[in-house]
């Protein structure tokens, strides 16, 4: 915004600029003309009073001759100031610039100095004749004078009419620059109307647009969000429930099989809450990261499944699921979000099955079995036996459009966000409808078969230095740990690492991000520019931010894992960092 500001306050002041040049260049040229027209009226009175002075002489010449015996003081007095008021014009008319004459132009110039007109020679020589007969008056040459002023004034008759040419074609030639001058603002202003202030008019217009754009997308965000919460409060209690029905089954019959469900339960939790930080991506129009890794396709499809058999049992609904053979091999891919994919559509299946059953089916088949056997392909049904669907709901849902405010379907992300992270991951999801009625949903996607993994070695007896705040998570990290056979001290935030860093060598450190007294973020930088050391750091936090773990890894952090994190996860990212730095 404030670029926009600063490019319309410079567009505006260039324009203002030019327009004060243009304006104060008008005004300065009318001066000019103003002032020319008045040297002009002067210069063609002057010539003009030149003919009057050349007979008012010769007049007065003539009384002080016929009137010479008697006191004529008076005549003389005004003929004298004739003659000297006669030169001073002359004067004035040939007055020189320079090289040049000042009032003269080339034909002006021939009529003063060149035949026919020698129009100075003419006027000096009548000056020197009247100036001599005042001195000494006789009748004789009343005749010639008289003459002579005739012959004069014809010539200055011509010499005025030569210079009311001349000043009429300056006045001319100023008077076209002034309509030059005026024609140049009028075309500068529609220059300006056509290059700047359409232009920002334009671009004022089109800003108004995108602020309005962007407060009514800022609105629909904010109610998006608002409406993501409730839901949100929603569905995170499904797997709770579940996690909290599975651990009261066990309590009752302290059956093993009720933990393992307990904990496949929380694993959909845990896949239910990474979908809020994909919700905060598309709000932000970003698209998800997967996050893929190596794992038994068993164990992804056992989170949804324990989730909602739980669920339907409550309901009364027949549940039941098959799995193919090889569901137990190792395959890598977003295990995470495709258990979330699978938890919708079941969700959905059992939220609107009133009676009836939920089926769910998984298979995986390689491609070419002949030829390759590390690519395979997914497969996955979700049958039901509900009111079954039509085909607006179904593109309502897939373009994020809500049709019904009052089922909390999802987290508001729906069949939009299973497209999305199917389209990501290469895979496709259809709807069938059933007959007689429900709903069938299938999906597939490419996968990557892997060989079983190799026990992860070489971790005991290394040093780690623990930094968690919170003593229970710290208390739970300290016993995996401790089942790897590493030890470990803790320190409760960034500056207690410090001084126990001060003292102590690790081979690793595990760093939480937020925390009181000193964060992870200045311990990193301590660690690496006041101590100096190059212990892997592996970040291990519950801040997803991206910006956050860009600002670690650029601090130093060796890598990172988000909370909750699970022993093998832990286990494997040891191993990774550890490996490193012995490589280093």
């Amino acid at each position: 915004m404030d670029n926009l500001v600063t490019r319309y306050r410079l567009k505006y002041l260039v324009a203002l600029v030019i327009m004060l040049l243009v304006l104060t260049m008008t005004t300065g040229l009318t001066l000019y003309l103003l002032e020319q027209q008045k040297q002009v009226a002067r210069v063609i009175n002057v010539a003009g009073m030149q003919r009057m002075l050349s007979q008012k002489a010769a007049l007065h010449l003539e009384y002080v001759i016929i009137m010479r015996e008697h006191n004529v003081a008076a005549d003389r007095q005004a003929l004298n100031n004739a003659l000297q008021l006669m030169q001073a014009n002359h004067d004035f008319l040939l007055m020189r610039d320079g090289e040049q004459y000042k009032h003269l132009n080339t034909e002006l110039y021939q009529w003063y100095f060149a035949q026919p007109g020698d129009l100075d020679r003419q006027l000096k020589q009548y000056l020197a004749l009247l100036s001599g007969v005042a001195s000494q008056p006789d009748l004789d040459q009343i005749q010639e004078i008289h003459t002579r002023s005739q012959l004069l004034l014809q010539d200055l008759d011509h010499a005025v009419l030569l210079f009311e040419q001349f000043t009429n074609e300056k006045l001319e030639k100023l008077r076209n620059l002034q309509l030059l001058m005026w024609l140049l603002g009028l075309a500068l202003l529609l220059a300006e109307i056509k290059w700047i202030f359409f232009p920002m008019e334009r671009s004022i217009t089109s800003a108004i647009d995108r602020l309005q754009q962007t407060r009514l997308k800022a609105e629909h965000a904010n109610q998006s969000r608002a409406m993501f919460l409730a839901r949100a409060s929603h569905e995170l209690r499904t797997p709770l429930q579940a996690v909290l029905g599975y651990l009261h089954l066990y309590q009752e019959s302290q059956r093993d099989s009720y933990l393992a469900q307990a904990n496949k339960a929380a694993q959909q939790l845990k896949a239910l809450i990474a979908s809020v930080e994909d919700y905060n991506r598309l709000s932000d129009e970003q698209q998800p990261e997967l996050n893929c890794h190596p794992a038994r396709l068993t164990d992804t499809l056992g989170q949804p499944v324990a989730t909602y058999r739980l669920l339907a049992r409550e309901k009364g609904l027949d549940f039941s699921y098959h799995f193919s053979s090889h569901t137990e091999k190792i395959f890598a891919c977003d295990h995470e979000r495709l258990s979330w994919v699978i938890g919708q559509l079941l969700d959905n299946a059992v939220k609107f099955t009133e009676q009836g059953t939920v089926r769910l089916s998984a298979r995986v088949e390689p491609v070419n079995p002949e030829e390759d056997e590390l690519n395979w392909r997914f497969f996955c049904e979700v049958e039901d036996s509900g009111p079954g669907f039509n085909v607006a709901q179904i593109k309502a849902s897939a373009s994020g459009i809500s049709t019904d405010g009052h089922h909390y379907q999802g987290l508001q992300l729906g069949l939009a966000r299973c497209n999305l992270l199917l389209a990501i991951m290469s895979g496709e999801l259809t709807f069938l409808p059933c007959e007689p009625h429900g709903t069938k949903a299938s999906l597939s996607l490419p996968l990557k078969r892997l060989p079983e993994p190799e026990p992860v070695s070489g971790l005991a007896r290394h040093k780690v230095l623990l930094v968690e705040d919170n003593q229970l998570n710290a208390k739970i990290i300290e016993k995996m740990l401790d089942n790897m056979e590493l030890t470990s001290i803790h320190a409760s935030h960034g500056g207690q690492a410090i001084e126990v860093l001060a003292h102590q060598s690790f081979d690793v450190i595990l760093m939480d991000l937020n925390m009181p007294i000193m964060d992870g973020f200045k311990a990193i930088k301590e660690i690496r520019q006041t101590l100096m050391l190059s212990t892997p750091i592996l970040v291990l936090t519950a801040n997803t931010s991206e910006q956050a773990i860009k600002s670690a890894v650029q601090l130093g952090a060796t890598d990172y894992l988000f909370k909750p994190v699970e022993k093998g996860a832990l286990e494997r990212a040891l191993h990774k960092v550890l490996t490193l730095s012995d490589a280093t």
